[in-house]
Order: C-alpha cells, then structure tokens, then sequence
C-alpha cells in the first residue's frame, strides 16, 4: 500500500481517536497499572505490541486492513521511539550534532556523492522492523504452541 494511502488513513484515525502517542502513552501507564510494574510501558513499545497482535491475526487469513493496520503502527512506533530518544538527548549532544552537520554542509566533500531519499531509508527501516517483528512473532507462536 502506497505510503500517502496509509498517511490517510492515520490522518482520518487521529480525528476519530486523537493523538496516536497520547493513547498509547495512556494504554502504557493503565497496562504497567495493572500489570504491578514500577515503570510505565513506553507508548512506542504498546505500539510494537499491537504490531504483534496484528501479525498473529494474520493467521486467521489474508485482510488487506490488518496489515495496512500493522504497517501503520509500526511506522508511528518508530517515530515515537525516534522522538523520544530525541528528547531525552542531553543538549550538548544536539549542539554537536548540530555544528557537525553544519560542518558537512559548509565541506561538501565529506558528504557521500549520493544520500539515499528520506523516504527510502524510513521504508528501510520498515521493512527491517517488520521482518524482526515477523521473526519475534514466530518465536512468540512457537511458545505459545510448545506450552502445555
């Protein structure tokens, strides 16, 4: 499915539920809740979860919708998890990226002659997350299969 055909549809879900990241925070907080946890799931790792579930219904037969549902919560996972990570680097660390990014701008050499499209490295990446996803939900299958 076309990357603009899944923005849509996350678009048309943030104005019938609201914000991705704020639900799966909150889903996070009442499941560490009810689990007993002392720390909350982050909101990137419900989002990973629901990837799981997704993947496991799967086995009940082709629905175009559980994947485009999968691609979907992988990809806000992933920003999610980048954000954060983002945020949570101290400000100096930003500062040096920042000026050793400018660096690279002001000497062109030191740029690689072609950079992938941005849009390319994040399916990359995607396709990467799905396939450990897909290998964690083997391994997942298999236990839940091997217990007795």
């Amino acid at each position: 499915m076309s990357n603009e055909k899944l923005k849509q549809i996350r678009q048309a879900k943030h104005l019938e539920y609201g914000s991705f990241s704020e639900n799966m925070d909150s889903i996070g907080r009442a499941w560490s809740s009810l689990l007993g946890m002392k720390n909350n799931l982050p909101g990137h790792v419900v989002a990973n979860m629901y990837v799981i579930a997704k993947l496991i219904r799967t086995r009940g037969g082709f629905k175009q919708d559980t994947y485009d549902d999968a691609a979907n919560y992988l990809y806000q996972a992933e920003e999610m998890q980048r954000t954060k990570e983002w945020f949570e680097q101290d400000a100096n660390t930003r500062m040096h990226d920042a000026l050793r990014s400018e660096h690279k701008t002001n000497y062109p050499k030191d740029e690689p002659e072609l950079e992938p499209d941005e849009e390319e490295l994040a399916l990359a990446r995607r396709r990467e997350a799905i396939k450990r996803v897909e290998a964690n939900r083997i391994a997942a299958t298999k236990a839940i299969y091997d217990v007795k």
